[in-house]
């Protein structure tokens, strides 16, 4: 069973606006992160990405490639302006990096706020996010944001690899969220 039908089959049932924790081995994440993208979108009217894995030109390379549409996606880039290397875009806002967990709040919130109808929020990579916080920020920071996706009715998935590292964090993280998945 490929990625895309894994994940229908786990997310049959759950409602819109539910957070989805998405462990996943690190030969698998890009094709899963690829086919839950995909997913959300199909379910939902718009998105937002936080990308900590891949820069913008070549994520919505990616995504057309799979046949998302990513005029209905916001791209929140947290890796192109560090390598100087942003390409302004209507659908991408360029943080500073994967530490600036203030500005990719406040860029959520607003992206949030300016959005109609349903939308979702991915996270590709907890893991790469605790490379760059102290696992106890960056926890009180996903707590942050969840709690202001409940408060919206905005629903979305965070991926993390499935590994010894960071457990507890991990586990803390994940009490956070409605469903587990594993995949």
């Amino acid at each position: 069973m490929d990625a895309g039908q894994k994940l229908e089959e786990e997310y049959n049932g759950i409602p819109d606006d539910y957070i989805v924790f998405l462990e996943t081995r690190a030969e698998n994440s890009f094709e899963v992160s690829t086919a839950l993208v995909k997913y959300l979108s199909n379910r939902n009217d718009r998105g937002i990405v936080v990308s900590a894995n891949r820069p913008y030109a070549n994520l919505v390379n990616v995504y057309m490639e799979n046949g998302i549409d990513v005029s209905r996606m916001f791209i929140l880039d947290c890796l192109s302006k560090s390598q100087h290397a942003e390409k302004p875009a209507e659908n991408v806002v360029f943080i500073e990096n994967l530490s600036a967990l203030t500005d990719i709040s406040l860029s959520l919130d607003e992206n949030m706020n300016n959005m109609s109808g349903r939308k979702f929020i991915f996270f590709d990579s907890l893991t790469t996010m605790l490379i760059h916080n102290k696992p106890y920020v960056l926890a009180r920071f996903i707590h942050n944001i969840f709690t202001k996706m409940r408060l919206k009715g905005v629903g979305g998935a965070l991926i993390s690899l499935q590994d010894n590292s960071n457990r507890d964090i991990r586990a803390e993280i994940a009490q956070l969220c409605d469903k587990v998945i594993k995949i």
